[in-house]
């Protein structure tokens, strides 16, 4: 156990702590908008009602997360190619995002009042509220 212990120390000192570049480590990586407001994602709009407030978050890798709270109780929207199991989503026929997935743990009377899903704005009617949208890297198809 004291050679194991020994060797993970030297490595330790060997090799020295990870760390990201220093334009990467100063990025935000949360951004918080209070409705009523538009929210432009990589491939969605979202019309926040007043009372709502979203929380964007950029954990650096290869999706958006963004936490919306309101009246009726908070859920979750991701951005990405590979979301964990979810409640809802929409193909973007997109290269990236690829999905927009919906985890909404709400009650039915909640999800009813909110109406997330017919709120959220996809394709080119996105990119009408959204021109950024239409400027982005990669080939940009929409249904």
């Amino acid at each position: 156990m004291k050679r194991l212990v020994l060797l993970v120390g030297c490595l330790g000192a060997i090799v020295g702590p990870a760390s990201a570049p220093a334009a990467v480590m100063d990025a935000p990586r949360e951004h918080k908008i209070v409705g009523p407001a538009l929210v432009c994602g990589e491939a969605f709009a979202l019309r926040l009602r007043k009372g709502e407030t979203l929380v964007r978050r950029d954990p650096g890798v290869d999706f958006l997360l963004y936490y919306v709270e309101g009246p009726d109780g908070h859920f979750l929207l991701y951005e990405g190619n590979a979301p964990q199991p979810h409640d809802d989503e929409i193909r973007t026929h997109l290269f990236f995002p690829n999905v927009i997935a919906i985890h909404d743990n709400r009650s039915p009377q909640s999800k009813a009042r909110s109406r997330i899903r017919d709120r959220l704005v996809t394709g080119q009617a996105s990119v009408a509220l959204c021109p950024r949208q239409d400027t982005g890297p990669g080939p940009r198809r929409f249904p």
